[in-house]
């Protein structure tokens, strides 16, 4: 059996002080408040993963992939470390320096289908 992604890098995030909450099962919200995370108390973002390629998408919500070479808790220390409240886009520095790659919403609902939920 293969180890779960999400549980890995939620303990991964744990280990420098950050916290990494499942809200749906291809989704991880991550921020530095201990406790139930909140999209308006404080930085937070999310991050899923589909064919073992992780994506970080923001409330706007704008999504990122992140290519495989990266490191995924350094690029979550350093965007938590950007303001206080909910994160619209990833900082240029940010992207560029972790060579993020901006998806289209459609490219999204492809990869994280959402039509139906809530129904």
């Amino acid at each position: 059996m293969q180890p779960e992604p999400y549980d890995d890098l939620a303990h991964a995030l744990s280990a420098v002080g950050l916290t990494g909450q499942r809200s749906r099962a291809d989704q991880l919200i991550v921020c530095a408040q201990q406790g139930p995370v909140w999209q308006n108390r404080g930085n937070s973002f999310w991050l899923s993963q589909n064919e073992g390629v992780w994506y970080l998408s923001t409330w706007l919500p704008a999504c990122y992939r992140i290519p495989a070479n990266q490191d995924i808790v350094g690029l979550c220390s350093a965007c938590l470390t950007v303001g206080t409240s909910a994160m619209y886009r990833v900082p240029p520095d940010i992207v560029a320096r972790f060579q993020l790659q901006e998806i289209d919403d459609r490219q999204y609902e492809r990869l994280f289908p959402t039509e139906g939920e809530g129904d």
